[in-house]
C-alpha cells in the first residue's frame, strides 16, 4: 500500500491522503451532500493538482449520501477516474450499488480496504496519469 502523505479533518470527514488516491472517513450520522462534496473537491485539487485520483470511501460509520452530488460530480470533475466503496455493513453496499447507478466514473464496491486499492492502483496504471 502507498505511504500516507497527507490528513486532513474536515467537520464531516477525514481525507487520508496517498500518492494516487484518497481515503475518506465521513463521520457518524453525517449527511454528504453537495456542499461536503465541495470541500472534498477543493482539498483534492489542491492535493493532486492536475493529478489523476481515485476516490475511497470507507464507510465504517453510518451516514447518508445525497445521491445527487454524482450529478454534480459530474459538472466539477476533471482527474477523478475512479470511486470506491469500502463497507462489509450489508445496508451500505445496497446504498452503494443504488449510488453506483449515478456515477460516470469507473466505480468499485468491495469488502476490504486492501482490494479498493489494489483496483485503485491498476486503474491509475490502465489510465496513466
Amino acid at each position: 500500500m502507498s505511504d500516507l502523505i497527507k490528513s486532513i479533518k474536515l467537520n464531516f470527514t477525514t481525507l487520508y491522503f496517498h500518492e494516487n488516491f484518497v481515503i475518506s472517513v465521513v463521520n457518524e450520522e453525517a449527511v454528504f451532500s453537495h456542499s461536503q462534496l465541495m470541500e472534498v473537491v477543493n482539498n483534492c485539487k489542491e492535493f493532486f493538482n492536475e493529478k489523476r485520483f481515485v476516490y475511497i470511501s470507507k464507510r465504517i460509520n453510518n451516514y447518508n449520501v445525497d445521491p445527487t452530488v454524482y450529478i454534480k460530480l459530474e459538472e466539477i470533475r476533471k482527474n477523478l477516474i475512479g470511486i470506491a466503496i469500502v463497507s462489509n455493513n450489508v445496508s451500505s453496499l445496497k446504498m452503494a450499488e443504488f449510488e453506483e447507478t449515478f456515477s460516470k466514473v469507473n466505480f468499485k464496491i468491495s469488502l476490504e480496504l486492501e482490494e479498493a486499492i489494489e483496483w485503485a492502483e491498476a486503474l491509475i496504471k490502465k489510465v496513466g496519469l
